[in-house]
């Protein structure tokens, strides 16, 4: 079960204000803020998080894929506590800091997509002696879980149970189903083999009347030692339906 939920990638754009007026000031720069990742409860007593992500929707039949990556480096294993970690890169691309000490990577103007994952992951760190935080460099040599796939569509009745499909999930630890309605949310656990899921008319009518949204996330985590520190490295692919009807 995932601790929260939010998926895809964000655009993070830079906004730069002119002003011609005599007499004032530039003006103030905006706030860089990174997007938030979905974390396996699995995550836990690390010094560190470093996800590759690819979240797939489909839109009038097209898929769109979305590749970002997230990083954040933790002091004394806190996460409310984010350090500076010098430059961190993935795949050789520099990720952007946020304001709060987190590394993203995410779409643009240039890179609609945002990153092309394929045979690998690769993250590397300058790191920071002030903040003990040692230089990564990480490369299993292995790229990331199938990315599931799901329905553009999806309507289901309180009346009934609803039978959801998804393919696939090989490559991953586990998969997790989140079904977001607008009273509950509705949270599974699976094994990797596992690429359907009947949920019971009793849970769907606790969701609520209206519009929800369906995720399936296929995972892969390995905490790794670098130096004294531990870090987990999550790989994650997420099937996104936004376009659920729940009636009655």
């Amino acid at each position: 079960m995932f601790k929260r939920l939010i998926f895809a990638a964000v655009i993070i754009g830079s906004v730069t204000l002119q002003n011609c007026k005599s007499g004032e000031g530039d003006p103030t720069p905006l706030p860089i803020t990174a997007p938030v990742v979905t974390f396996p409860d699995a995550i836990k007593n690390v010094d560190g998080v470093l996800a590759a992500i690819i979240t797939l929707t489909k839109e009038s039949g097209t898929d769109l894929k979305i590749g970002s990556a997230y990083a954040v480096f933790y002091k004394g294993k806190n996460p409310s506590m984010k350090l500076d970690a010098g430059t961190v890169k993935i795949n050789t691309k520099t990720t952007t800091k946020s304001d709060d000490n987190v590394y993203f990577y995410t779409t643009s103007a240039t890179e609609p997509n945002g990153l092309v994952y394929q045979s690998q992951v690769f993250w590397q760190a300058t790191g920071s002696i002030a903040n003990d935080v040692p230089s990564i460099n990480n490369n299993d040599g292995v790229g990331l879980p199938n990315v599931p796939n799901v329905p553009e569509y999806m309507t289901m009745n309180v009346a009934q149970d609803k039978l959801i499909t998804w393919t696939s999930s090989f490559g991953s630890d586990s998969v997790v189903l989140i079904l977001k309605g607008p009273s509950a949310t509705y949270k599974r656990v699976f094994a990797s083999t596992v690429s359907s899921h009947t949920i019971a008319k009793a849970d769907i009518v606790k969701l609520g009347i209206g519009t929800g949204n369906l995720q399936v996330i296929n995972y892969k985590l390995d905490i790794r030692t670098v130096g004294t520190k531990n870090y987990a490295f999550l790989k994650q692919c997420i099937g996104v339906c936004s376009k659920v009807g729940i009636t009655l």
